[in-house]
């Protein structure tokens, strides 16, 4: 199994008019291109993934303002003791740099660059922190929104690059899940469910990755107690999120969906009850 970022950016929303709706061969017929990327995912077993930079600036661009309280402890980094948990850590905690390096707030943004160099270093993966010159750039950057998008961006790069080179694949799906979950848990506790906003449809768009993290995760399913409620956690939200009416029979791109405040506040809680177990 590979893991490759950024192409399902591109993608996602035709991608969802082929998957749900009341004449799904007539649409499949009109996104032969997008069942051909499928297809090829399928054939080579790829997991194509959204960078988690890229989720943070969405989400950003969509409303998400900074609101201090919710991140990740950085010193809640020493708990994680096993491989899978420090996986997950590494996830939310590069999350939580990211909103704090796009919302201005510079010390917050720098503690989550330490915590994130340590857990890599004990991951065996430090080298790609050890490059002082994105770092210097990253420091001087932080106050300049587009340049420290830029570098957050090259520095995702650069991970993805040392994946590939050392064969992480584990690495790779568990850290982004763990950030994943990160990201759409800054956006649920940060919003309201009374009225459909910009924010709550991006919330909606990025639940269609769940499908290919529950595939990638029962790939490790039995590796650790936390993994495997991760795994029904996700489950359970996959489920939930299918069976709402609004998307159950839902017609056209999912960006245009309305989920009912009520359906939206039970999504929440269990993006929450999810956020717990990954950080526990």
């Amino acid at each position: 199994m590979k893991i490759k970022s950024g192409l399902i950016g591109a993608v996602i929303g035709t991608t969802l008019m082929v998957s749900c709706g009341s004449e799904p061969q007539e649409k499949v017929a009109d996104t032969k291109e997008v069942e051909e990327v499928v297809q090829e995912v399928e054939e080579t077993e790829y997991f194509v993934l959204p960078s988690t930079v890229q989720i943070g600036d969405l989400f950003r661009n969509s409303g998400l303002t900074y609101v201090n309280g919710y991140t990740l402890d950085p010193a809640k980094s020493s708990t994680y003791n096993t491989t899978f948990d420090k996986y997950f850590a590494f996830g939310a905690y590069w999350t939580d740099m990211t909103y704090c390096a796009l919302n201005g707030q510079s010390q917050e943004a720098r503690k989550y660059l330490k915590v994130i160099k340590e857990v890599s270093t004990d991951l065996g993966a430090g080298e790609v922190f050890n490059d002082e010159d994105l770092l210097n750039r990253f420091d001087r950057n932080l106050d300049n929104s587009d340049s420290i998008l830029s570098i957050l961006i090259e520095i995702d790069e650069r991970t993805d690059a040392y994946v590939d080179d050392n064969d992480q694949d584990e690495f790779a799906l568990v850290a982004f899940v763990g950030g994943w979950v990160e990201g759409m848990y800054l956006g649920v506790s940060t919003t309201t469910y009374e009225t459909h906003s910009e924010l709550t449809g991006k919330i909606i768009e990025q639940m269609v990755i769940l499908d290919q993290l529950v595939i990638g995760m029962t790939k490790y399913e039995g590796s650790s107690k936390r993994v495997d409620q991760v795994l029904v956690s996700l489950k359970d939200l996959q489920k939930f999120f299918n069976e709402i009416p609004a998307i159950a029979d839902m017609e056209g791109r999912i960006s245009e969906v309305k989920i009912p405040s009520a359906d939206m506040q039970v999504l929440g809680n269990k993006i929450l009850e999810l956020r717990a177990l990954i950080v526990q």
